[in-house]
């Protein structure tokens, strides 16, 4: 039955757990709307609260205020709360910038109207209803645009310990047959038969010829190849980030690596710590290709003494000199005269105390106060102050960039993420995620400076003393 299926997912994915407040993102399509009638159903046993979620769009005019009323009208006769977001077509442009569809303009706003609702209502964990066949063909067309292993691996059960894919491994054929057993309505997106769309093409022509000609389970083959390269590639990012932080340094904006030190490396890690280098100078790694990679190592193999590099997209440069490979930034503004020293970029500030660093144009000042003497709300931060509770810090703090890998807990959010993830849902733009430093408490985040703190360092009502950071420009 679908519905053990659904039970042995969310426990084998650890998705949700007793107490645990979960958004259900519902379009009102046949895979979110049994995803909702299924958790409803398990809700009590589970001891689950449950709350809706709907984005309109905009772009179906009339349907799409039809999908929205649906949704709205599902949920109240289920007893469940319910919120509803609509977004003018007309301001995507603005609001997303050059980014490359308009199907993924839609999916980072709604991911991003997903995770904000669920900070709003005190939700752990976001459900959406993906399913096995969309693993499958996720994997088809990463594949034929020429992803790696990441890639491939196709769409993750759990993503940052919050969006949850219950329906994971739940085929699409049986999501039907369950509605229509339990006589449940839905809607249909007219936009899912438009051809002009790759990934229609592919589910209505692809995997039909491929199953008819080849293997007519060719649905569980590409799932199954997805769930093997997920397991194979959290293997080996864990082994990279482990020898990105051997091997590797910091030097201001660059990342410095030892030649012979990448060279020990099998060539699949060295591949993969330098793609960390990448992303660490960068922010992201938009744009960065397996070609960039290898050009970039062929540089180790050149002659021993002298110097060579290579520029890459966005104003990255690779260097090759003195027994070392440099990964850095090459905007004008980065030059320095002879005998200079480079902009600092990392630094201890005492508890009390403060510090300059020239590297972010900032000074950052450390107080410490009564909880008594400061007055207003104690949750909230803006872009210059943060208020933590000063006796779970224990200083001094270390001020520093993003590295790859580094996670906090948003204040309020269910659950750690990514800094990288938390600052592309923030809108923040490529060339100024590297300009936002870290506050650190020995090796927890405190402060994503300007942005948020962490909830677990935030003032409670047992807090007794307050530390107050403040950011001042240069």
């Amino acid at each position: 039955m679908i519905e053990q299926q659904i039970k042995k997912t969310i426990a084998r994915y650890d998705m949700i757990r007793p107490g645990d407040r979960v958004l259900v993102a519902v379009s009102g399509g046949p895979d979110s709307t049994a995803l909702l009638s299924l958790l409803r159903g398990l809700a009590a046993e589970m001891r689950v609260d449950l709350h809706v979620a709907h984005l309109d769009h905009g772009w179906r005019g009339r349907a799409s205020e039809q999908d929205a009323d649906f949704v709205r009208r599902m949920s109240i006769r289920l007893g469940l709360p319910v919120t509803v977001g609509r977004v003018h077509p007309a301001s995507w442009a603005q609001r997303m910038g050059r980014q490359s569809s308009l199907e993924a303009r839609a999916r980072t706003i709604r991911t991003t109207f997903l995770l904000e609702t669920a900070k709003q209502i005190g939700a752990r964990r976001v459900a959406l209803g993906h399913t096995r066949d969309d693993q499958a063909e996720s994997l088809l067309m990463r594949l034929f645009r020429g992803s790696g292993a990441r890639g491939m691996a196709g769409i993750f059960p759990v993503v940052d310990g919050i969006i949850v894919r219950p329906l994971f491994e739940i085929r699409r054929s049986e999501i039907l047959a369950y509605l229509k057993d339990n006589h449940l309505r839905y809607r249909m997106d007219a936009s899912n038969r438009d051809m002009k769309l790759s990934r229609n093409r592919l589910r209505r022509k692809v995997l039909p010829l491929l199953a008819r000609e080849f293997n007519p389970l060719v649905v569980d083959a590409l799932a199954n190849a997805a769930e093997l390269l997920r397991d194979e590639d959290a293997y080996m990012t864990a082994a990279a980030e482990a020898a990105y932080a051997d091997v590797a340094s910091h030097r201001g904006d660059d990342v410095l690596f030892p030649i012979r030190a990448l060279l020990d490396l099998p060539l699949a890690l060295r591949r993969r710590v330098l793609r960390l280098a990448f992303a660490a100078v960068r922010g992201d790694l938009r744009r960065m290709t397996l070609a960039h990679v290898e050009e970039s190592l062929q540089l180790l193999a050149g002659p021993g003494n002298g110097v060579r590099s290579i520029n890459l997209p966005d104003g990255l440069a690779v260097t090759v000199k003195e027994g070392c490979l440099r990964v850095s930034p090459r905007p004008r503004s980065r030059r320095v005269a002879a005998g200079a020293t480079e902009p600092c970029r990392e630094a201890l500030c005492p508890i009390p105390g403060e510090v300059a660093l020239s590297g972010f144009d900032l000074h950052l000042k450390a107080t410490v106060v009564p909880r008594e003497s400061v007055l207003g709300d104690l949750s909230q931060t803006d872009r210059d102050h943060a208020l933590l509770d000063a006796d779970l810090l224990p200083g001094p703090l270390l001020i520093r960039p993003r590295r790859p890998g580094d996670r906090f807990v948003p204040l309020g959010g269910p659950g750690s993420r990514k800094v990288k993830s938390f600052l592309i849902d923030r809108k923040i733009p490529v060339d100024e995620r590297g300009r936002i430093p870290l506050v650190l408490s020995g090796d927890r985040i405190a402060w994503v400076v300007g942005q948020e703190i962490d909830d677990r360092f935030k003032v409670t009502h047992s807090t007794r003393r307050i530390l107050v950071l403040e950011k001042e420009p240069r």
